[in-house]
């Protein structure tokens, strides 16, 4: 057993809690061969493979459960759709965020987040993506092969924050 596997496998039994304040990309285990990052078509990749296997090789600590603000903006992930199935890097992810009552969502306020380690992703983002009031698309996203976690935030005119963590599995085209 790999001490990567070792390592999974003792935080797992240790209990760690795995929320996360942020949109977190956890990617599944490494592999012995090297590989190239995956780039979307302009060349720009969200998470480069050292980056990746970094998140793989440090154990995550116990973080506290996320309440979030009263009347903070909900997101919807539209696009890809929650479930189990495996995508095929790159690929498309689409948000929708909604702020309560009077309140505006405010774009400039926009964070994304990788892995559990928080590395922030959003420059890289935003280099790739369309970001309105109403929500934002990426076009093309380039994951490297392994299961991922992203946690997104944005927050209102009222200064309270919103928060949406998604995990996938991507399998990086060849």
């Amino acid at each position: 057993m790999n001490a990567l596997n070792h390592s999974r496998r003792k935080t797992m039994a240790g209990g760690a809690v795995l929320c996360s304040l942020l949109w977190v990309i956890s990617v599944g285990a490494a592999t012995s061969a090297p590989r190239a990052p995956a780039q979307a078509a302009g060349g720009q990749f969200l998470i480069s493979d050292a980056e990746w296997q970094q998140e793989q090789a440090t154990p995550e600590p116990p973080r506290p459960k996320f309440s979030p603000t009263p009347g903070a903006p909900r997101l919807e992930l539209l696009q890809p759709k929650p479930g189990p199935e495996t995508l095929a890097s790159p690929f498309d992810i689409q948000l929708r965020w909604n702020a309560e009552g009077e309140a505006r969502i405010e774009p400039q306020t926009l964070r994304i987040r990788y892995g559990w380690m928080g590395l922030d992703i959003t420059q890289r983002v935003l280099a790739q993506a369309e970001v309105t009031s109403e929500g934002l698309r990426i076009r093309k996203a380039a994951l490297p092969s392994g299961q991922h976690k992203l946690a997104v935030e944005i927050a209102d005119s009222l200064q309270r924050v919103g928060r949406r963590q998604f995990e996938v599995k991507v399998q990086a085209s060849p």
